[in-house]
């Protein structure tokens, strides 16, 4: 028996960008290769108008969100609640991804989630798809454990690139021209992280 794959679709997705934050810069290994990933899916979900939230734990002391990641978030894509300073970002202390889950039900049925695993601090897995070659660690043996763990639980491994043409569906998307010149602008960064991280 063939198992169908889990269908995607823009309209009921979300983007979450998990603590990519500035001070994890050297202390992640391969950042650079989760931020291009990260980067090349942020344009392709703003293409195909998927909402983005980017967290941030304890910003004062590990700082926002890399900039080149936060320029590609729309603002108030995500809208929340009139005293959030910036709706792009969600403030939390908790490892886990559930609050955020929690804050935005609506948005829970396909969801992606890029983690940075720090240390022995897991972010734990609250969505149905991680992106293999956009999720690293400080510690590059304890994310082979951390996405056998997700797999184990029922999550869905895949790649960025792949994640992307799943949301497209199909060539004829009206979308399709500009989604594929965004993974053709990627292809030497997809070549370097899946060699780094898959």
């Amino acid at each position: 028996m063939i198992n169908q794959l889990k269908t995607i679709k823009p309209n009921n997705t979300i983007i979450l960008l998990c603590d990519m934050q500035e001070r994890f810069r050297t202390k992640i290994n391969h950042f650079e290769h989760v931020e291009k990933m990260a980067g090349k899916l942020l344009k392709a979900a703003t293409t195909l108008e998927i909402p983005i939230l980017a967290t941030e734990q304890y910003p004062k002391a590990l700082g926002g969100t890399v900039k080149s990641l936060m320029d590609l978030i729309p603002s108030s894509i995500v809208p929340r609640t009139e005293t959030d300073t910036d709706k792009r970002v969600y403030p939390k202390t908790s490892f886990s991804m559930y609050e955020v889950l929690k804050s935005n039900p609506h948005y829970s049925n396909n969801l992606v989630q890029m983690s940075l695993w720090s240390g022995s601090k897991l972010i734990l897995y609250t969505s149905n798809f991680v992106l293999a070659d956009a999720v690293s660690s400080c510690n590059p043996q304890e994310r082979s454990v951390a996405l056998q763990s997700i797999r184990d639980a029922g999550g869905n491994i895949t790649t960025t690139e792949s994640f992307i043409y799943r949301l497209l569906s199909d060539a004829n998307h009206p979308k399709s021209k500009e989604i594929f010149a965004i993974v053709k602008e990627y292809s030497p960064d997809t070549k370097s992280a899946l060699e780094a991280l898959c």
